[in-house]
């Protein structure tokens, strides 16, 4: 088949994909749109913002309150020397009242640390939101680029079907072949038509699922034009030397076991006595109608010191921070936990990541001489010294390479990528 009809058949295959399609994504552009328009990214961005707005001064800084009351008190009397009689007293009151927080045996510091940590905790949450989403755009990215490149080979196949089919069909007529050679062409050129149907389902729900990772509504309006490239070979030694310093999971351990440490210090703040200082301004005014003096009024200024100290508590405090102390331990151990899941992963993807390199390699030649073997058969089929059935071989041989190649060579990509997670390379 010529080169024009072949790109004829590729083109409406690829057209309903492609009719709405605006621009070629490039995957720095995905990420980026994922980035910004991802909803759970954006409620783990709210809630460091909320965390942010918990950290404040607010611990070391006085507290003032300010008072008013209007009341009016009415009373009817009635005697038989003076007859009825009503009156009325109104009262008023006003304060302002400052009080201070000057020692607390240190919980106030270590509060204040705490909603620090809080935050960090927060940041760090919304980093492994960002790195998993990365790699959820990455690994559906690159799974459009290897179901594309199955449909140029599934079309390929189709191809050399039909003229296959053609040919058959010439020499049926010239009664070269019998009626059974001519129905098995059809039935694999039949069979290679539902594999190229099957296979454009498969890339338009990659489309699809990246649409929707993009949030970017229900329309495909973008393509993908790439190839995978491999990065170069990875160092196992230095991937475990940086998940270690820089894993995004572990540093969020980490700080779960720093928090840890403040409840503790929390707890034995209550062992120190409590300073507090007060003051305030009072005034006071009582309104008497009916009497002499008319009415009565007191105002001033008072402050002080209050000192309390928590002597026995009936060993409460003790409970307390013994289980402070082991919820500490079961922090570090929970750190230990997770550091060893985490390295056996690096372990498990290294072992895929290099496995697959390999395969890639051995596939990669393998495709190179099953295309040049499948061009020579081709050609010995038209001059009848192949029989279909031989060329047919030929054909899945060719497509059996090309799957191969592109599943290790997308496992190794994914695995690379995973690799670069866990090391905490996603979110430099």
């Amino acid at each position: 088949m010529s080169n024009l009809r072949l790109k004829t058949i590729i083109l409406l295959f690829i057209l309903p994909l492609a009719a709405g399609a605006q621009k070629t994504m490039s995957l720095d552009e995905a990420i980026r749109q994922a980035l910004e328009n991802n909803y759970s990214l954006k409620i783990s961005r709210n809630d460091e913002t909320v965390a942010g707005n918990n950290v404040s001064l607010s611990p070391f800084l006085p507290t003032v309150t300010g008072t008013g009351r209007q009341s009016q008190t009415t009373n009817n009397s009635e005697s038989s020397s003076t007859g009825a009689e009503k009156g009325r007293t109104n009262l008023y009151t006003a304060g302002l009242s400052l009080n201070w927080k000057l020692f607390d045996g240190f919980g106030m510091f270590t509060d204040y640390s705490r909603q620090k940590e809080l935050l960090a905790m927060s940041s760090q949450r919304v980093k492994v939101s960002v790195e998993n989403l990365i790699m959820r755009v990455c690994s559906e990215y690159y799974n459009i680029i290897v179901q594309q490149k199955r449909m140029e080979s599934a079309l390929t196949s189709l191809a050399l079907s039909r003229a296959r089919y053609e040919n058959a069909e010439e020499k049926y007529l010239l009664g070269v072949i019998s009626g059974l050679d001519l129905q098995q062409a059809r039935i694999d050129l039949n069979a290679d038509s539902s594999a190229v149907l099957s296979q454009q389902e498969t890339v338009i729900s990659a489309y699809i699922r990246m649409t929707n990772l993009l949030n970017a509504g229900h329309e495909i309006n973008f393509n993908v034009n790439d190839t995978i490239v491999m990065a170069p070979e990875l160092d196992v030694d230095s991937l475990r030397e940086r998940t270690l310093q820089f894993n995004n999971q572990l540093i969020l351990a980490r700080q779960g076991e720093r928090l840890s440490q403040y409840d503790i210090e929390s707890v034995r703040a209550d062992r120190y006595p409590a300073i507090n200082f007060s003051t305030g301004y009072n005034f006071t005014r009582n309104q008497y109608p009916w009497q002499a003096s008319s009415y009565n009024q007191t105002n001033g200024l008072n402050w002080g010191f209050n000192l309390s100290w928590n002597i026995f508590s009936g060993f409460e405090t003790n409970r307390r921070m013994a289980n402070a102390k082991i919820e500490a331990e079961s922090s570090r151990l929970a750190y230990l936990d997770i550091e060893n899941e985490i390295l056996g992963e690096l372990d498990l993807l290294f072992n895929t990541y290099r496995n697959n390199i390999i395969v890639t390699n051995f596939e990669t030649q393998s495709a190179e001489v099953a295309r040049a073997s499948l061009e020579i058969a081709m050609e010995r089929y038209r001059l009848g010294s192949l029989s279909g059935l031989e060329f047919r071989e030929y054909q899945r041989n060719y497509l059996n390479a090309i799957n191969r190649r592109l599943t290790a060579l997308y496992q190794a990509k994914i695995s690379e990528i995973g690799l670069r997670l866990l090391a905490g390379e996603l979110t430099e």
